[in-house]
């Protein structure tokens, strides 16, 4: 940049002198502003890392980037990277450190069953574990029912006190309901707390669709104004429920066309803890225990007695949180960080001072950042790849978290979220790193190993793009490449 500056200064001081005589100006030699911008003590690899950079993407897209060697503890490269940017899932390597130094690498999240034998009640209270599933909630009833005696029905009821009463994180979009990874916080949880529609074809052209959830249950109805159609169809089938209502009424609209393929949806409900509990029920009536009236919330005791309970191990957890990037999961673990070390129910604002106080640790200016959620949803969050950097630095250096975390995260080319990319390159099988993707936001930050063994932690931030995520995860992929391939001979 300084160099440029200094050219055309130089060119037009030439043409003032040159007085009435014809000059051609020679325009200097252009200089990528990423590389007025980088810094490296190796000018190969910068030139290297840099050519991966298209002009086309960037400017006008913003990136940063920050790659280390913990190995040797040494900054091999970095580019914007105390700029600041909305770090989408990367948020949830926060969170995830922050629950492993908090709640320890043993803790268990759980879903019990409490009984009050003297008012016929049977309470399913959620202590945050967001992995609870249909057969997990079988499980419980089965194994409750025959400690369920008397003839006269019991009522059901669930206890949300474990968390707070905000459903969603600050900063989350109006419109994200009711995608799937829009769902609602409660510490009852269910299936990711959605309902997979499937919706099949009629066999009769002109009739509705077939329509059936899973799990079935009477806690949503259906509303089926679908046809199956002859032709290709004309109006788009659309699968959503009535989420401006706050109600859970499934609904079916637009054509299908006859001998399909069938398709599929994943919604999210209002009041899920509502919906695990009336799950819960049904398996009980399945069970023979006779119930009474609906589902309600209410508060276990200390007079009540817990009779039984499913956990899922904080390995178990994380590992779902990363691989899959699920956001019901990061959100659990950090209300969850603030109840059990507070003893008060759980709120993200409560858990972000436990964020906010591990990143101290790791040398992070918390007054620089914004941590808003758990999971990254919030356009409210920002941070840098320095942050992530030195979050990263922190845990390698931890000999209880880092093995965790470390395997939790998606493999290039094997499993998770980049299970797809970077495969038949050094980095595949090698390169554990955790994506993050909202509209005009892509990120990836991890870990890689060099051909000879050196440990590096990277992170690369991308924002304010128009269009596709796939030319800018093509970007991280050959950097991601590139770092998996090098030996410390290349590093000039």
């Amino acid at each position: 940049m300084v160099t440029r500056a200094i050219g055309v200064v130089l060119s037009a001081l030439v043409i003032g002198c040159a007085g009435s005589r014809q000059m051609v100006q020679i325009p200097p030699a252009p200089i990528s502003p990423l590389s007025a911008l980088s810094i490296s003590s190796y000018p190969q690899l910068k030139t290297q890392i840099e050519a991966f950079f298209p002009d086309s993407l960037f400017p006008p897209s913003n990136v940063g980037v920050r790659i280390v060697s913990l190995t040797r503890g040494e900054r091999l490269y970095s580019l914007n990277d105390n700029m600041l940017f909305n770090p989408a899932s990367n948020e949830k390597l926060l969170t995830s450190a922050t629950a492993l130094m908090n709640l320890g690498t043993s803790y268990d999240f759980s879903t019990a069953v409490f009984v009050d034998t003297l008012q016929h009640r049977v309470i399913l209270k959620g202590y945050g574990d967001p992995l609870t599933s249909t057969g997990d909630l079988d499980s419980l009833a089965r194994r409750v029912a025959p400690r369920l005696s008397g003839a006269a029905p019991w009522r059901v009821a669930v206890d949300v006190s474990f968390f707070d009463d905000l459903p969603w994180g600050a900063g989350w979009m109006w419109d994200e309901e009711p995608a799937a990874d829009g769902m609602f916080i409660s510490p009852v949880t269910l299936n990711n707390n959605t309902i997979t529609v499937r919706v099949l074809p009629s066999p009769q052209a002109g009739t509705p669709p077939l329509i059936s959830i899973d799990p079935p249950t009477s806690y949503v109805t259906l509303e089926n104004t679908a046809t199956t159609v002859v032709d290709s169809p004309k109006v788009r089938l659309k699968i959503s429920r009535k989420w401006v209502e706050r109600s859970n009424t499934i609904t079916v609209a637009g054509q299908i066309r006859l001998g399909g393929r069938p398709r599929t949806e994943q919604l999210s409900l209002w009041k899920p803890e509502l919906y695990a509990g009336t799950v819960f029920a049904e398996r009980l009536q399945a069970c023979g225990i006779p119930l009474a009236g609906t589902v309600t919330v209410d508060t276990v005791t200390s007079a009540m007695v817990e009779l039984e309970h499913y956990v899922h191990g904080i390995d178990t957890v994380l590992t779902f949180l990363n691989k899959v990037s699920d956001n019901l999961s990061a959100e659990c673990v950090l209300k969850t960080i603030a109840a059990k070390k507070l003893g008060v129910s759980g709120s993200a604002e409560a858990g972000i001072t436990f964020v906010h106080a591990y990143l101290s640790e790791c040398g992070v200016d918390t007054n620089r950042i914004s941590v808003a959620d758990g999971s990254g949803l919030s356009r409210y969050n920002l941070t840098s790849p320095a942050t992530i950097v030195r979050l990263l630095e922190r845990v390698y250096r931890d000999n209880q978290s880092f093995p965790l975390l470390y395997h939790a995260l998606p493999i290039a080319g094997v499993d998770g979220t980049i299970g797809s990319r970077m495969r038949g390159t050094p980095a595949a099988g090698n390169l554990r790193a955790k994506t993050g993707s909202l509209g005009a936001v892509s990120a990836l930050s991890g870990y890689v190993q060099t051909l000879d063994g050196e440990m590096l932690a990277f992170s690369i931030l991308m924002q304010n793009y128009p269009g596709a995520t796939r030319p800018y995860r093509l970007v991280q992929d050959a950097i991601g490449a590139y770092l998996a391939g090098l030996k410390r001979e290349d590093f000039r």
